[in-house]
C-alpha cells in the first residue's frame, strides 16, 4: 500500500512496523538458548555422511561459470575430488551461478564446497561461513524458507562451536540470525511463527548480556539490540495466531517439538511480560545515552520519545503524555534543532501498532480511497469523511479503510509542549 498525503506521515505495514521499532533496562526473561555446543543439526551431519556426487554440467550461464568448471576438472584430476582448494574454485562457481539466477545449481555446488572444505579443514572449519550465506541466498530465491532456516541455525552452531556461546565474537551472527527470525515471522514464513519470535528474543538478550559484561552498561552497542527486543516483545503483545493450523517446528537446536500445551504455556509467558519487557529495554536506551559521552545530540530525549510512543500503543495515555511532556523539554534542553522538534512533534505519527494486516491489502487490492479524518490530542482518529474512492460502487471499501483508521493509533501533535488536536488531514490510499 501506498499513500499520499497533504499532511504527509508515515503508515506503514506490519514489517515497516519492525523498522521503526527496532530503529528501544533488559528484558525480564533471559533464559539461555537451547545447548547448541555437542553437536550440528541432524540435517547437516546426514548431508555430510552422503557421497559426493557431480553435479550434471548443464546451460552455462557464463563465461566465469565455465571458467571455474575448467579449473575445477584440472584440480581433481591432480589432487583427487576431495583436493585442497577444489572448495575455492566451487564457491566461485556457485557464486557465478547464483548471479546467473541459477539458484538450483548454484545450492548444489554450494553444498559441494562446503563437503569438500570438511574433508580437508574440519567439520568447524569457519571458511564454510561465505559458503553458508550465499547458500541462504539462493534458497531464500528459491522460497525455500525452512531449508534457509536450518543454515541460519547450523552458521550460529558454527560460530558458536569456534567462540562460545558468550564470546564477543559471536556478536555479527546473533544478529544476523535474531534478525532473521524476526523477518520469518513478519512474513510469515515457516510453520511455527511464535517460535521465531521467542528464538528472536532470546537471541538479542543474549546480545545484551554479552555486550554488557564485556564493554560495559552503558555501551551504544546496546542500543540496537535493546531495540531489537523491543520489537519482538511489540509483535508477541500483538501476536493473533498462526496463519494456518501449525505443524511444530524446532527453531532452536536440541530437543524434540513438544506438546501443544507446552507451547501455548510459553507462548502466554512471553506475552504476559511483553509489555513491561518492552518498557524495560526502552528505559535502558534512554539509560545508555544519558550515559555514554560518545551518545548522539539529544539522543537520550529522543529515546524517551520511544517510551512514550510504547505507552500510547499500549492505551496507557495518561504515562504517554507525561512521557513526552518530558521528551520534549529534553529536547530543548539538549539543544535539538527546531526541525529536529518539528519533525518529532509538528505533526501526528502513525505508531508501530499498525492495523493494515494482510487480510485488509487483499480486499482492498486494485483500489484508491482519499479520506479526510483528524486526530485528537490522545491519539485517536475521529471525524473521518470518504472524499474519494474507486471502484466507487463499492461500500467494502469504504468500509474497510474506516475501519483501519479507527484501529490506528498516532503519537499526537504538540505545540509549546501540548498534545493538541490535528484537523483536516487528507490522505490518499493506494492499495495494489
Amino acid at each position: 500500500m501506498q499513500t499520499d498525503t497533504s499532511n504527509s506521515f508515515a503508515i506503514g505495514l506490519m514489517f515497516t512496523a519492525t523498522a521503526l521499532l527496532c530503529n528501544g533496562a533488559f528484558a525480564e526473561d533471559a533464559t539461555p538458548l537451547a545447548d547448541q555446543s555437542n553437536a550440528p543439526p541432524q540435517a547437516f551431519i546426514e548431508a555430510a555422511s552422503k557421497p559426493l556426487k557431480k553435479t550434471p554440467r548443464q546451460l552455462r550461464p557464463s563465461e566465469a561459470a565455465e571458467n571455474y568448471r575448467e579449473r575445477i576438472e584440472e584440480l581433481e584430476a591432480q589432487h583427487g575430488a576431495y583436493g585442497a582448494g577444489i572448495d575455492e574454485q566451487l564457491l566461485g562457481l556457485a557464486t557465478a551461478l547464483q548471479k546467473a539466477g541459477a539458484h538450483e545449481q548454484a545450492i548444489s555446488e554450494f553444498r559441494r564446497a562446503m563437503l569438500i572444505n570438511r574433508v580437508n579443514e574440519g567439520l568447524y572449519s569457519l571458511n564454510q561461513i561465505p559458503m553458508i550465506k550465499r547458500l541462504i541466498e539462493s534458497q531464500i530465491a528459491l522460497n525455500q524458507w525452512e531449508e534457509a532456516n536450518d543454515n541460519q541455525q547450523y552458521l550460529y552452531w558454527l560460530y558458536q562451536r569456534n567462540y562460545g556461546e558468550k564470546d564477543p565474537r559471536m556478536l555479527p551472527v546473533i544478529n544476523s540470525l535474531s534478525r532473521w527470525h524476526l523477518r520469518a515471522y513478519v512474513e510469515e514464513k515457516g510453520d511455527t511463527l511464535f517460535e521465531h519470535l521467542i528464538s528472536a528474543t532470546k537471541l538479542y538478550s543474549l546480545a545484551v548480556d554479552i555486550i554488557t559484561k564485556n564493554f560495559g552498561s552503558a555501551d551504544l552497542r546496546l542500543v540496537d539490540a535493546l531495540r531489537g527486543l523491543k520489537a519482538t516483545n511489540y509483535y508477541l503483545a500483538t501476536y493473533k495466531g498462526e496463519p494456518s493450523a501449525p505443524v511444530m517446528i524446532n527453531a532452536n537446536f536440541g530437543g524434540g517439538s513438544s506438546h501443544s500445551s507446552q507451547q501455548q504455556s510459553k507462548l502466554d509467558h512471553y506475552r504476559m511480560k511483553s509489555f513491561h519487557s518492552g518498557k524495560k529495554a526502552i528505559t535502558r536506551i534512554v539509560d545508555v545515552y544519558q550515559r555514554n559521552p560518545q551518545s548522539p545530540p539529544a539522543a537520550s530525549a529522543k529515546a524517551k520519545v520511544e517510551l512514550g510512543d510504547w505507552y500510547m500503543m499500549f492505551n496507557k495515555w495518561h504515562s504517554a503524555r507525561q512521557t513526552y511532556g518530558e521528551a520534549y523539554k529534553a529536547l530543548w534542553d539538549n539543544g535539538a534543532s527546531n526541525d529536529e522538534i518539528e519533525d518529532i512533534f509538528g505533526k501526528p505519527v502513525a505508531l508501530p501498532a499498525l492495523p493494515v494486516l494482510e487480510s485488509d491489502s487483499k480486499a482492498l487490492a486494485n483500489s484508491r480511497v482519499t479520506v479526510s479524518y483528524d486526530v485528537t490530542a490522545f491519539g485517536k482518529v475521529r471525524n473521518i469523511q470518504i472524499l474519494r474512492a474507486y471502484p466507487s460502487d463499492k461500500v467494502k471499501i469504504r468500509t474497510k479503510v474506516r475501519s483501519i483508521l479507527k484501529r490506528a493509533k498516532f503519537r499526537p501533535r504538540f505545540e509549546e509542549g501540548e498534545a493538541v488536536e490535528t484537523r483536516g488531514i487528507v490522505q490518499r490510499f493506494i492499495f495494489d
